[in-house]
């Protein structure tokens, strides 16, 4: 599928896609030199194992196994527990390494994050394909963690890309051949498209990302919600989804995760937990006078499988309530009621100083000013009364299963936008 760079000249955008390889596990590798080779699990302090170096999931262990079942079962693996401030440290490295090459990365998580290399073919008078390798090769060399690599003309693409050999890869995407790898990708594959939205599509009669790019727009339009038009773009090479660096002098991101037991498939259990998330994560940027631009929030299985979904704001915004109106209209792209759900996660990313937040022509500006002046209020009882002395309606449910209930007794309590009480 992939044709010797001879044959094929890289043209037009160059994003790349950068994938940690058994990110949590290969960092205790790199630490641990004496483990290379081992079968190795994290998560001895959960009782189940959370990631596993590539020995150990030739054994057939997997994210979610029991960690007594694993020792009865295969007592030369190695399980150690998870070191979460390490293995940040390590993204914080493999950032900085791809910054040497380019500005424009934007960090997508932990173990994940995407580069804008165009042009870079003429700096360094080298084609796209040696420049993403020499990443690639540098970040084993320095971190001693193998990286899969994705290039192509969008993120969404970049993305499909890293994920097509791993581990360990390096796949391009060449323009001319999007189709064929296109037909080769069922569409709930796709980065964006959930369980609900894909079996919605598959009922359209669209089975692979393929069918889905030979659609009309107008059909994207009138089928799916809005963030898809933008899917379809990036699927048939056009980039829509910038890669914005999103480091720098201001915080990078606020990301706010809580874990919870037992899991649930409780829709509207899961909404609130991302309802209190929203509120504390936008607590610390109105704290920090900063605003976000961009979106993420994740839903985490008990068998450790992630369910992502990016949502770019068309105002910058710090205030939960609207955040969280967001979140519930495009909330079924990942949420799959067959499943059960141990954590929720949102990161506020693309932040940028309030004061910089532009008038728009539609009354938005001044919807949120409003809403502004509102929660600095809020932000003013917290400092006096302690933090959640003020919710929105909509976390109310995440509260009272954290055994916060008598607090919230003397709770003030505000609905999100659109609910009714």
């Amino acid at each position: 599928m992939q044709k010797n760079k001879k044959e094929n000249k890289y043209e037009g955008k160059a994003i790349i896609h950068i994938d940690g390889d058994s990110f949590f596990a290969s960092c205790e590798i790199a630490l641990n030199p004496k483990l290379k080779g081992k079968p190795v699990v994290t998560g001895h302090e959960r009782g189940i194992a959370s990631a596993m170096s590539k020995e150990a999931k030739a054994l057939g262990i997997y994210r979610g196994m029991p960690v007594f079942k694993i020792k009865q079962l295969y007592p030369q693996v190695v399980v150690v527990a998870s070191n979460f401030q390490t293995y940040g440290t390590f993204a914080e490295r493999m950032y900085s390494i791809v910054r040497r090459y380019t500005d424009l990365v934007s960090e997508y998580s932990i173990d994940e994050c995407f580069a804008d290399i165009t042009g870079l073919d003429k700096l360094y008078n080298k084609p796209y394909e040696e420049i993403a390798k020499n990443i690639k090769n540098d970040l084993h060399r320095e971190l001693g963690i193998t990286f899969s690599v994705g290039l192509a003309p969008t993120k969404v693409l970049a993305k499909i890309a890293s994920k097509w050999q791993k581990p360990n890869g390096l796949t391009i995407i060449f323009k001319e051949k999007i189709d064929e790898f296109l037909k080769n990708l069922g569409i709930g594959n796709v980065w964006g498209i959930g369980p609900e939205t894909a079996t919605l599509l598959r009922s359209l009669g669209v089975n692979t990302a393929f069918d889905l790019t030979q659609k009309e727009e107008k059909w994207v339009d009138i089928h799916l919600s809005k963030p898809f038009n933008a899917t379809w773009h990036e699927l048939r090479g056009i980039q829509v989804n910038q890669v914005i660096n999103n480091d720098g002098e201001l915080q990078k991101s606020i990301q706010k995760t809580r874990s919870f037991s037992p899991a649930t498939s409780d829709r509207a259990f899961l909404l609130s937990q991302l309802s209190k998330n929203v509120e504390g994560a936008c607590s610390r940027a109105r704290d920090y006078k900063l605003s976000s631009k961009r979106i993420y929030y994740f839903l985490k299985t008990n068998t450790f499988t992630y369910k992502r979904f990016e949502i770019p704001l068309t105002n910058p915004s710090n205030i939960p309530s609207l955040i969280m109106n967001e979140i519930k209209n495009t909330f079924d792209n990942i949420y799959d009621a067959r499943n059960k759900y141990r954590a929720t996660g949102v990161t506020l990313a693309e932040l940028s100083p309030v004061s910089l937040v532009q008038e728009d022509l539609f009354g938005q500006f001044w919807a949120s000013k409003k809403w502004q002046n509102l929660f600095k209020t809020i932000d003013k009882l917290d400092r006096r009364f302690g933090s959640h002395s003020v919710i929105l309606g909509e976390s109310l449910k995440a509260f009272r299963r954290n055994g916060e209930k008598i607090k919230l007794e003397k709770s003030l309590r505000i609905p999100y936008i659109g609910e009714v009480v």
